[in-house]
């Protein structure tokens, strides 16, 4: 037992002893400085989005190297940092440095390289080089080239040389849409990617720069206005702003200056004016351009108060006005991607809009307000429309020819309301029939009327008023 006491305080006393021999010893040089010997650029000039040459020689020959900072910067901004190790008492390095087109990028910037060499005492030296000149890419013409189906390519006007501010007016974009900015165009009024192209390149940020086919749109929303008639691009801070009429209920609507001819939201637009247009709940509209109230619009959103008024009876919001010029009528429906409970759509055959002189439109399509109708919600779960509607007798079915059926929104892709969820009254039925299971029919008599349908979600009935 006294053998192994004795045996281990051997070994701690050689241990100790050995870690005294090898305890760190900390090397301390003379103050000296660093050298930088050799900066240089390749490049005198480059066009923003080219690369540069850099080639750095440094030295100290009392203290060993550290480490190398070297900062591209232009605009006093950073455009790379890199730290970089030097070793020994000399070092080089050669690096390219990308410059991109970015925003905050003037013509004849200069592109300056930032150096800090620092030696192992914590010594540094600075050095700047200022050799080299970024210009701008050459932009003759700049193109609005909104996202497939949201408008048509509009063309841009400098119009500030000196801030490069771009502008274009007229447009008749909705207040919702994206877009990206082109400097080429192909023969369709398409992007050709062979040019500059602006778009989203930090979605986080909403940032705007160069991008490739796969790139983000820029976002054109602006829930304050009726539709984006005005965009202005600021091509040295890489900025947008849309501009437009602000969403204030109408008071007045001209069917003919406030309505373009042949609006793009229709698939069928032949003999159409039509646009955004902001309704207030209650709040009474001028019309200029309508000869009969009356007859010439919609009951189911308008009470018409006078010769040339009419006050609005729909929820206050941003609808579709199409106003058919070959026989004066307006049309009024909620934006094409409303859906319920905001609104139910009906779609089928042999009916048309409640006007004088009477006639059936529609054709189980969603082409344009001639093929479809939406229902006015007029209470939590109960909803209105109103149609001039042909029902013949059927030859072979026992049903009506008048024949529809309700959606959750417009176009195939939504829910149907099944009739056979619903007590349906006369003069309509609900078909029961292997092809037509499910829609709403005219009874087998005939009639030719205007009539007020209702679907009550509550009840769980569809009944129709003839009202002419």
């Amino acid at each position: 037992m006294k053998n192994s006491i004795k045996f281990i305080v051997l070994v701690c006393i050689l241990f100790s002893i050995w870690g005294c021999k090898n305890e760190d010893i900390v090397v301390r040089y003379p103050n000296s400085t660093p050298k930088i010997d050799t900066a240089v650029v390749k490049e005198t000039q480059i066009t923003y989005g080219d690369s540069i040459h850099v080639r750095v020689a440094v030295s100290d020959k009392v203290a060993p190297l550290s480490t190398l900072l070297l900062q591209v910067v232009c605009n006093n901004q950073i455009v790379t940092s890199e730290t970089i190790r030097t070793k020994g008492n000399s070092s080089s390095i050669a690096r390219t440095y990308g410059v991109p087109f970015v925003g905050n990028r003037p013509d004849n910037a200069a592109v300056k390289i930032y150096l800090t060499e620092t030696n192992v005492s914590g010594i540094t030296r600075d050095s700047i080089v200022s050799t080299t000149i970024a210009k701008r890419p050459v932009i003759t013409d700049l193109y609005i080239v909104p996202d497939y189906g949201e408008g048509a390519t509009a063309k841009m006007t400098l119009v500030n040389a000196d801030s490069l501010i771009y502008k274009v007016t007229g447009l008749l974009y909705a207040n919702s849409f994206k877009y990206k900015i082109a400097t080429k165009i192909d023969k369709f009024k398409r992007i050709d990617y062979t040019g500059l192209v602006f778009g989203i390149t930090d979605a986080t940020k909403g940032t705007i720069g160069l991008v490739t086919s796969k790139g983000l749109s820029i976002d054109g929303t602006n829930a304050k206005l009726v539709g984006v008639s005005i965009i202005t691009f600021d091509a040295l801070q890489f900025t947008t702003k849309v501009g437009g009429k602000l969403l204030e209920p109408a008071t007045t609507l001209d069917v003919i200056a406030d309505l373009p001819l042949n609006p793009v939201s229709l698939k069928t637009n032949t003999n159409f004016r039509g646009g955004n247009i902001y309704f207030g709940e209650g709040v009474e509209v001028t019309f200029t351009g309508i000869t009969n109230l009356e007859n010439n619009l919609s009951p189911d959103y308008f009470q018409v108060t006078g010769p040339t008024t009419a006050k609005f009876l729909g929820k206050t919001g941003l609808y579709k006005a199409y106003y058919l010029t070959t026989t004066g009528y307006l049309y009024i429906e909620p934006q094409p991607e409303a859906v319920y409970p905001d609104v139910l759509w009906i779609c089928g055959n042999n009916f048309g809009r409640p006007q004088s002189p009477y006639t059936t439109t529609s054709s189980w399509n969603w082409n344009s307000p001639l093929d479809y109708a939406p229902c006015r919600p007029i209470a939590d779960g109960v909803y209105q429309v109103t149609i001039y509607a042909e029902n013949g007798i059927g030859v072979t079915d026992g049903f009506g020819t008048f024949n529809f059926k309700f959606f959750d929104q417009q176009g195939w892709t939504g829910s149907e309301e099944t009739s056979t969820n619903f007590t349906v009254s006369l003069p309509l039925v609900s078909r029961t029939d292997v092809n037509n299971v499910g829609n709403v029919s005219g009874s087998p008599t005939a009639f030719k009327n205007v009539i007020q349908i209702t679907l009550n979600k509550n009840d769980k009935t569809i009944k129709a008023v003839i009202l002419k």
